[in-house]
């Protein structure tokens, strides 16, 4: 312990001496400084261990760049779209291997169902093979899945397809019009990926939940789906407005921000 001086041994003592003094009191700072410090971090340490969660990868939610980079992070163009039976398989039961016939209707039996048929109308028909030159062939089905609040509702989709029989468009196919899809060959509708992006950014959900929330009832979409869908939407999606927003923004004669280096740098 370091020796504590009365004020007459101060007033006495010769300035070499009081130099002496002052550098090891300043050295005992130091010291103290860094022995404060490491027992403050030992405390974090503690107090992240105890109370932090477990089923979270530290690297994921260690700061706010990592959170709000966690699509782009975890987004893999190379991970294959889930399927229809796959999203809404029981999570109690493993992943099926090979697909049984009628196997996706059993899955879907428990979601509510609409159908939706894009048909050719009988004019159309008539113009394009000729008055009773055609005929009915097998429908095209496909599915997709609609979210709304509280609800999965999984959409199948029947385009009807057509082909001539005799004249000048025999063996030709006519097919109802395709609906508009947000990704080709993805179950994802605006509906669904609004849905990931309300829940991610608005409520402030890393992936890894949203899943389990979606799991919970019944959906399986894994966090490298989502992260694609995501990155796909800026890119695609976003991009575009951001872009048309910042010329608009950009014409007004004064801009006002709250930071004006990060605004400079965004613009």
């Amino acid at each position: 312990m370091c020796r504590k001086f009365t004020p007459d041994e101060l007033n006495t003592m010769d300035h070499e001496s009081k130099n002496d003094v002052i550098y090891q009191m300043q050295d005992r700072l130091d010291r103290l400084e860094h022995d404060y410090e490491n027992l403050m971090e030992q405390v974090r340490l503690a107090n992240q261990q105890r109370f932090g969660r477990n089923t979270e990868k530290p690297d994921e939610i260690a700061g706010q760049l990592s959170f709000f980079n966690e699509a782009e992070a975890n987004c893999d163009e190379n991970v294959p779209e889930p399927t229809i039976e796959e999203t809404v398989a029981s999570a109690m039961k493993p992943p099926r291997k090979h697909k049984k016939k009628g196997q996706r209707e059993e899955d879907l039996k428990d979601f509510p169902q609409e159908e939706f048929f894009h048909d050719v109308p009988a004019e159309e028909l008539d113009d394009a093979f000729g008055r009773g030159n055609w005929k009915s062939m097998p429908d095209e089905t496909f599915w997709q899945l609609r979210f709304e609040p509280a609800r999965w509702i999984a959409e199948k989709h029947v385009v009807k397809v057509y082909v001539g029989t005799d004249g000048l468009h025999q063996d030709e196919f006519l097919r109802g019009d395709h609906p508009a899809t947000l990704f080709k060959g993805s179950i994802a509708t605006p509906s669904l990926e609004a849905a990931v992006i309300n829940a991610k950014y608005v409520n402030s959900n890393p992936l890894d939940r949203i899943a389990r929330d979606f799991q919970a009832n019944g959906l399986n979409l894994s966090k490298q789906t989502m992260s694609n869908w995501t990155v796909w939407s800026a890119e695609r999606y976003f991009l575009p407005l951001y872009e048309w927003m910042k010329k608009r923004q950009l014409k007004a004669h004064v801009n006002q921000c709250d930071e004006l280096c990060e605004a400079s740098h965004n613009f």
